[in-house]
């Protein structure tokens, strides 16, 4: 896991590819599933993120941290929603 104080980059989406890809190809047992990358960054364009991951990616991630938390009544409304 990778965090990132401001806004994500091409840069730590590369890096993290290159750490995945490390880790799966020279690191982890054969037996083990695939390693999986997940960036937390303060402000994230999920167009821009869709656009530098490739369209198969199923092992890096990228998500928005807060810093911070919802209300109690804001939780339970974004429940309500979904």
């Amino acid at each position: 896991m990778y965090l990132k104080i401001g806004e994500i980059t091409n840069q730590d989406i590369g890096q993290m590819q290159m750490y995945v890809n490390y880790y799966d190809r020279f690191v982890k047992s054969d037996e083990k599933n695939k390693i999986i990358g997940i960036l937390l960054c303060k402000e994230k364009d999920d167009a821009f993120v869709r656009l530098t991951l490739p369209e198969d990616n199923n092992q890096i991630f990228a998500a928005k941290y807060e810093t911070i938390l919802p209300t109690k009544e804001e939780l339970i409304q974004l429940l309500m929603d979904k």
